[in-house]
């Protein structure tokens, strides 16, 4: 028996024909009308390559593998405590279950946060590195591009092999490519390293975000990390762990084995109490960081998704008028026998080619949009740079594929079902008149852009009013300042090294042309923020445990630090050079804990217990700490910095109020510093500004994408409303050729024509002001300074949007006034 095939060819051929006969007239269509479709192009593109730069950011943060051999079976081993995730792991840790557990064909441990000093050319600068066991090239599936990795033998006994790797950026910008680096000596934090090998282009490590400029071996970690014994200590745990499946297993597997092994850990020491393991695919960012990079990337792919919504009502519009103007022909061809799923498909093909051409371009503005916002990842509180990988990938491909061919359906059902449906006869006989369900249909979408438009703004509005509360700062003035961070801790400086060198290089500093005043902080936390909490009472009160005791966030300052800051005082002074070791505890406390503690007098003079030490309150400052709409005003307290009364201050953070621009003071500042020990490192050395800006890099980044989304939305929907109109008045051109014969005045017209599209304006904005009223809700947690329904905001985008709302009408209705009665008679 034989089966033929001559069927089913003729079927796919014959739907390969249709299909083309199609493309070719739908073609032929859009170019006939090349205004439509250059403006129907256009809206998708700026919905789509929204949509496609927002995807680039979540691809990066949270799907993108690592550079890597068969990356599918890295995953990452996370440290957890109660459940919750927890800081790292001992390296006494990571010994122990690379040498037990079975799942993972190798498992590699890495520091890759470790900021390194490195001295060149009489200046020191602070770099990123990584301490890496010596598995983790191999592991990886990483060559060098010059030279070797590390042996294991060079990670087997602590501080005895001080080799190196560098990366290519280095070696380019240090050495100038040349290969007879290798062999040379490269000084990290005062230690003479050997280069042994120079990694790969384009290899910068396997934290996103934390580019790497140079790997040790993890026998060198306290090198490259000084704040406790990592090497030794089990709870000194800085370690991050990446692990290679074995084959034939899975992640399941790996977990429960780890399970385990950290369970017999804890079984043996105290330290290891309540400690486990989560595996995770190596994946995107590092895990403390993705829960705040998800909300952004939620709330940005909510307002581009928003706007892509937008654009297709706004040429589901145009394609409804088109399709109205189009009736004749649909009439025709009904008549001569085409079937409605033909002309269906016909419609949709249009559609399709104008979604495709909106897509291409879309992602060309999706290449250049991205690299506008990507620098509100890159920059920093430091002065390194952070670096993220947003070339385009597979998923972003299928993505862009998927989203080009959902969004022409989208737009493009409605009105070819729309255009499609009517009596042939009826419409050959009466003209082109569109009913009033399709009248209905336009003026909802109108509505719905207006309403979307609305509140995209107010949100955009009020998050603008919160970027430059952040930006002047709460009660101090960041302008005009610069902030460096001395470390002589990674020197070895002791404590009175450390703070003979400070002094000297505040004088030096203070001593500089252009500089008003100098100040310094705890070299812990940035200088202006907290730098951790501390319990206090009051000394009547009982003495309590520290948990018991009431928690404040606190800063240790030194002499004119309010100053520099421009911080106000209520009442008293800030510190100054008689507050050192020996005399009185002194501290001074913002208006908020004044109030809490003495809220029937002033708290000048008052005694306090901190860390149950006594205490003199000698000033009373303005709450200079940012708060945004969901927190209440905080209490906070200053300590004197130099009388070291909480910890050890051997690092040291300086503010310098400057009289010009602090970025191109910070050669001059370094050079000064530098001659007291070149040796030192500095880093941190930025503008405060940028500082404050990184910090509340959420605030701007969204007020940024919701002001671009808002005003593309905005120029959407009033072109919507001007196309809806400017078809009206082409539609009723007889009726008002005949209004103006029987005596209607210009004005009239031009009131007739108005109050239709504001009638469907104002029903947007009422729409608009209930849904921003809920939308504000969603980014509480980024207002600073303006509260969720502060009514100016609402009230100046309704009336901006109303504005420009009856300049949409105006146009058309201006164009109808100028009818001529006779012509219009005459027209069909």
């Amino acid at each position: 028996m034989t089966l033929s095939l001559t069927g089913v060819e003729f079927g796919l051929e014959g739907t390969v024909q249709t299909l083309w006969q199609d493309l070719r007239y739908g073609t032929r269509m859009l170019i006939k009308q090349p205004g439509f479709t250059l403006i129907a192009v256009l809206t998708l593109a700026l919905g789509i390559g929204a949509n496609l730069t927002i995807f680039s950011f979540v691809d990066t943060m949270f799907l993108r593998p690592l550079p890597a051999r068969e990356p599918e079976r890295l995953v990452n081993v996370e440290a957890t405590r109660n459940g919750r995730w927890s800081d790292g792991h001992a390296y006494p840790t990571y010994a122990h279950y690379r040498d037990h557990c079975q799942s993972f064909e190798a498992l590699v441990a890495h520091y890759s946060t470790a900021p390194v000093n490195i001295v060149a050319d009489g200046d020191s600068r602070v770099t990123n590195g990584a301490v890496v066991s010596a598995n983790y090239f191999s592991v990886l599936g990483i060559q060098p591009r010059l030279g070797r990795f590390f042996l294991p033998e060079e990670d087997s006994v602590p501080d005895r092999d001080p080799v190196v790797v560098i990366s290519h950026t280095m070696w380019e910008s240090r050495f100038g490519s040349d290969p007879a680096a290798l062999g040379k000596e490269l000084v990290l934090n005062g230690s003479a390293c050997k280069i042994i090998g120079v990694a790969p282009p384009g290899f910068q490590g396997v934290l996103a975000g934390f580019p790497n400029e140079f790997w040790i071996p993890t026998m060198m970690l306290r090198l490259g990390y000084r704040w406790c014994d990592a090497i030794a200590e089990v709870d000194c745990r800085p370690l991050s762990l990446l692990g290679r499946l074995a084959p034939g297993r899975t992640l399941a597997d790996a977990q429960a084995e780890l399970s385990v092994l950290s369970d017999q850990l804890a079984a043996t020491s105290p330290a290891q109490q309540g400690r486990g393991v989560l595996l995770k695919p190596a994946l995107g960012v590092r895990f403390d960081e993705r829960e705040g990079y998800r909300y952004q990337m939620q709330l940005l792919m909510a307002v581009t998704g928003l706007l892509l919504l937008i654009a297709c009502a706004n040429v589901a519009s145009l394609l409804l008028v088109r399709g109205a103007a189009r009736r004749k022909e649909i009439a025709i061809r009904l008549c001569i026998g085409a079937g409605r799923p033909r002309l269906v498909r016909q419609f949709l093909t249009e559609s399709l080619l104008i979604a495709f051409a909106g897509g291409g371009l879309g992602l060309l503005i999706s290449l250049w949009a991205k690299d506008l916002l990507v620098s509100f990842y890159t920059t920093t509180s430091s002065s390194m740079q952070r670096y993220y990988d947003l070339s385009l990938s597979p998923r972003g491909l299928v993505y862009a594929l998927a989203l080009t061919l959902f969004t022409g359906l989208l737009f493009g059902l409605l009105p070819a079902l729309q255009a499609t449906r009517q009596d042939p006869l009826r419409d050959l006989k009466e003209g082109i008149s569109p009913s009033p369900h399709q009248h209905r249909l336009r003026g909802a979408l109108v509505v719905g852009q207006v309403a979307l438009s609305l509140s995209l703004l107010v949100v955009a509005g009020l998050l603008v009013r919160s970027e430059s509360h952040v930006r002047d700062g709460a009660n101090f003035d960041p302008q005009h300042v610069a902030a460096l961070r001395l470390r002589p801790a990674l020197m070895s400086y002791n404590l009175e090294k450390a703070q003979a060198f400070t002094r000297e290089a505040v004088g030096r500093l203070e001593a500089l042309p252009g500089v008003q005043s100098v100040s310094l902080a705890t070299g812990g936390g940035l200088a202006w923020r907290s730098g951790g909490k501390v319990g206090l009472r009051l000394p009547e009160e009982p003495r309590r445990t520290a948990e018991e005791q009431l928690q404040v966030d606190y800063q240790e300052i030194a002499p004119r630090f309010c100053e520099t800051l421009k911080i106000p005082l209520l009442e008293g002074r800030e510190f100054n050079d008689g507050d050192r070791p020996g005399a009185p505890r002194v501290t001074v406390i913002n208006e908020t804990l004044a109030r809490l503690l003495w809220p029937e007098g002033s708290a000048l003079g008052g005694a306090l217990m901190v860390r149950d030490q006594p205490y003199q309150v000698v000033g009373v400052s303005k709450d200079a700490q940012l708060l945004n709409a969901l927190e209440p005003p905080q209490p906070f307290l200053y300590l004197a910095y130099l009388q070291n009364t909480t910890r050890t201050q051997i690092d040291a953070r300086l503010v310098v109020r400057l009289a010009g621009d602090p970025q191109a003071m910070l050669p001059l500042l370094r050079r000064t510093i530098v001659t007291l020990d070149p040796n030192v490192p500095i880093s941190e050395d930025v503008p405060l500004t940028q500082q404050v800006n990184a910090v509340y890099m959420p605030v701007l980044l969204t007020s940024a994408g919701l002001t671009s989304a808002g005003l593309v939305a905005l120029f959407l929907s009033m072109l919507g409303l001007y196309g809806v109109l400017a078809f009206a008045v082409s539609q009723r051109t007889r009726e008002i050729g005949i209004r103006m014969a029987l005596g209607a005045e210009r004005l009239d017209v031009l009131r007739l024509v108005v109050t239709q599209g504001l009638r469907l304006a104002f029903a947007g904005v009422g729409i608009g002001l209930l849904a921003s009223y809920a939308a504000t809700r969603l980014v509480k947690s980024l207002l600073y300074g303006v509260s969720a329904t502060d009514p100016m905001t609402f009230l100046l985008i309704a009336g901006l949007l109303s504005l420009v709302a009856l300049l949409a009408c105006w146009l058309p209705a201006r164009r109808a006034t100028k009818v001529d009665p006779m012509v219009a008679l005459r027209y069909e």
